[in-house]
C-alpha cells in the first residue's frame, strides 16, 4: 500500500505538482512530509528534488517510489 501511495505522489509531482503551486518548493516539501510519515528519515532523500529550481527534471525521477522500494527492501 505504501508503494502505491509513493507512486501516486510521484504522479502528482510529475503532472499537477509543478503547475499547481506558485512556489516550486511547496510541492517538494509536501512530498517530503508525506514520505517522512510513511518511511521515516529515508524520506529526506526526497529533498534532493529541490535542487532543480526549474521543476523540469525532477518530475522524471520517481523519488518517492525509489524511497518506497528501498524501504521495502530494508524491511525484508
Amino acid at each position: 500500500m505504501k508503494i502505491f501511495l509513493a507512486v501516486l505522489i510521484d504522479l502528482f509531482d510529475f503532472t499537477i505538482g509543478r503547475l499547481l503551486f506558485v512556489a516550486p518548493f511547496v510541492s517538494e516539501l509536501m512530498g517530503t512530509a508525506f514520505c517522512f510519515m510513511m518511511f521515516g528519515p529515508k524520506a529526506l532523500w526526497y529533498l534532493v528534488e529541490t535542487i532543480d529550481v526549474s521543476e523540469q527534471f525532477d518530475g522524471f525521477l520517481p523519488t518517492a517510489t525509489f524511497i518506497a522500494l528501498a524501504a521495502a527492501k530494508d524491511n525484508r
